[in-house]
């Protein structure tokens, strides 16, 4: 296994050195891939907080100790204020820019990561325009397929009234097992989409199942390279954010690298281990 996974890195590293051009393009579109996702993030979760707040403040103001309730159902007031609806109201909000937010969100991620794992592929296998194109389309079944189930998992999370809250309870117990689910799935896609340049959309399943099961070993050794590299860039994002700017701009720089490079060497391993 050691073997397998040297040999892929060092040929990982001279594919990027071989076509320095398509690296740095890849490197502009995670650029871009980031720029768009935190424009997005930004936008919606400013929204979904400024509800939050409102809720928060309307709840601060009420009077919810057991002789302001008692108080209040003597004298026939809504222990809820003058406005009750507004908590309703604001987590309507909350609701619908989630759901928004996860809409925009995958189709983000539906058109950014075909594009580059499909330029990608051209990196290591030279494809022509026509192979390309095959491969954007196979890339963004694959991909629909995977992030549809894991975005439903998380659109079902808000697909609950407040009142249906209120009356059961904000118990997310039942939803540990889909998030565990999901987590799966992502193991999964990452293996399907390092076998899509050489295996047919008829038989991505059986392929990914056998190298996902059957090659574990080596699958994992490949996450976790990728995520201690990318983990070792975040601390060094955060540690140096307000110490020393070079080093700050490297650490982000790290970062899209990690994540262009761990697609390389996936699909490095995969293809490596296909083959013996």
């Amino acid at each position: 296994m050691l073997k397998t996974i040297s040999a892929s890195l060092k040929d990982s590293f001279k594919l990027i050195w071989k076509n320095n051009s398509l690296f740095v393009l890849l490197l502009v579109l995670q650029i871009i891939f980031f720029a768009f996702l935190i424009n997005i993030n930004l936008k919606y979760q400013t929204k979904i907080l400024e509800s939050s707040v409102a809720i928060a403040d309307y709840m601060s103001k009420l009077e919810l100790d057991d002789v302001s309730i008692a108080s209040g159902i003597l004298e026939k007031r809504n222990v809820l204020g003058d406005d009750p609806s507004s908590i309703s109201r604001n987590y309507n909000e909350i609701v619908k820019n989630f759901k928004l937010y996860l809409i925009y969100m995958f189709i983000l991620s539906i058109i950014f990561i075909s594009i580059n794992w499909a330029i990608t592929y051209k990196l290591i296998y030279k494809d022509y325009l026509k192979r390309i194109i095959k491969n954007l389309f196979k890339i963004s079944i694959v991909l629909s397929f995977y992030l549809g189930l894991i975005f439903l998992f998380f659109f079902s999370l808000f697909n609950i009234s407040f009142s249906q809250i209120a009356s059961e309870g904000a118990s997310f117990t039942k939803y540990y097992v889909f998030f565990v689910f999901s987590m799966v799935l992502i193991y999964f896609m990452f293996v399907s989409l390092a076998l899509l340049h050489k295996t047919e959309l008829t038989n991505i399943v059986q392929k990914t199942l056998g190298i996902g099961i059957k090659k574990i070993h080596y699958i994992l050794s490949v996450y976790f390279i990728n995520i201690f590299l990318f983990g070792s860039s975040i601390t060094l994002f955060y540690y140096f954010i307000e110490r020393n700017f070079f080093v700050l701009m490297l650490s982000i720089m790290l970062i899209i690298f990690s994540f262009v490079f761990g697609r390389i060497f996936m699909i490095k391993v995969v293809d490596n281990i296909t083959k013996n």
